[in-house]
């Protein structure tokens, strides 16, 4: 009785909280780059064209951010880019799918790992120092590096990310509005202050002892270890409590088209639905039935305990590409 109470409140604690960054370490093993440019082609994908993956580092303030780029083969005129940035707790593999997908269409295509993002990141980076602050700068740095490749049209960059990925999009896209095409979020976690705040008042759970690999739920007032899946560092909690999503979005006057499941439990498709009356040029796509995430990779395992598991990329991906091909 006790360990199915433990489940029923953990799928709740699920349904309202979000991806937040993966249980922090004390160290990192991440791979180190041979330079800060662009590598040695990885893999050529064939299928009804030819993509190139190339390994593509970054840095910033010492930190390397490791990325693929996917591209092309062949050609030589220059071609607008995506830059895909991922869901806290996740990596660049989520994303991945999504960006082989876009190469396709004939961009380039580069998704990355935040610093600090997960414990399986490749970039530099402890999770205890990720905010999404930093991950704003990390993604500036990126915008950066993908803008200096000599296949790349600087004038023709855009942005996706998901879920916090989106949020920090949405962060720089309005500090930079001249610096991009035009943005695609995927179910922008623009709710994180109030979930922050929200956890904050928890207080302690107590010890709901051990529950298979979730573990001691511990103390809940400072975060803890979230079902040893997860958790928020201090620094993470004080620097996005108090900060007004909402003041700092909406001035990107490019087009902005957002993406959202009806059925999102972690961030409710109102937020989209405030956001697109912010932005002077945006349109909400609604996914019927979609939950946080839109397929198994971008789902995680938090996806899979809330019972979801449809792919809905057959229907995000025409609407990803009919928006890129119409920003011509």
């Amino acid at each position: 009785m006790k360990k199915e109470f433990a489940l029923f409140v953990l799928a709740g604690l699920l349904a309202m909280a979000m991806g937040f960054a993966a249980c922090s370490s004390d160290e990192d093993e991440t791979l180190p780059p041979e330079d800060n440019g662009a590598g040695e082609v990885v893999d050529s994908i064939v299928s009804d064209c030819v993509v190139d993956s190339v390994e593509l580092w970054s840095s910033r303030d010492g930190n390397k951010i490791y990325g693929m780029m996917y591209r092309y083969a062949g050609g030589s005129q220059q071609i607008p880019a995506v830059i895909l940035s991922h869901s806290s707790s996740l990596t660049h593999a989520a994303m991945s799918g999504y960006a082989l997908a876009i190469a396709k269409m004939g961009y380039a295509a580069y998704c990355f790992d935040f610093c600090g993002g997960s414990d399986q990141s490749l970039s530099d980076g402890k999770t205890d120092d990720m905010t999404v602050f930093t991950e704003v700068e990390d993604l500036r740095a990126v915008v950066a590096t993908v803008r200096s490749q000599p296949y790349v049209n600087p004038s023709r960059i855009y942005l996706l990310g998901s879920s916090q990925g989106g949020l920090v999009s949405a962060l720089l896209a309005d500090e930079c509005p001249e610096d991009f095409a035009g943005m695609v979020l995927f179910y922008p976690a623009f709710n994180i202050p109030e979930m922050v705040k929200m956890f904050s008042g928890f207080g302690n759970w107590g010890d709901f002892g051990d529950f298979g690999n979730w573990g001691d739920f511990g103390n809940w007032g400072d975060f803890g270890d979230f079902g040893g899946m997860m958790s928020m560092s201090e620094a993470y909690i004080n620097s996005i409590k108090d900060f007004d999503v909402w003041s700092h979005i909406g001035k990107f006057s490019k087009p902005v088209c957002i993406i959202h499941g009806t059925a999102d439990m972690i961030v409710p498709i109102s937020n989209s639905e405030k956001a697109v009356g912010l932005y002077p040029s945006a349109t909400l796509n609604k996914i019927e039935g979609a939950n946080h995430g839109f397929n198994a990779a971008n789902l995680g395992s938090m996806g899979s305990m809330m019972g979801a598991s449809a792919d809905y990329d057959s229907v995000v991906l025409p609407i990803v590409e009919s928006f890129l091909k119409s920003d011509k």
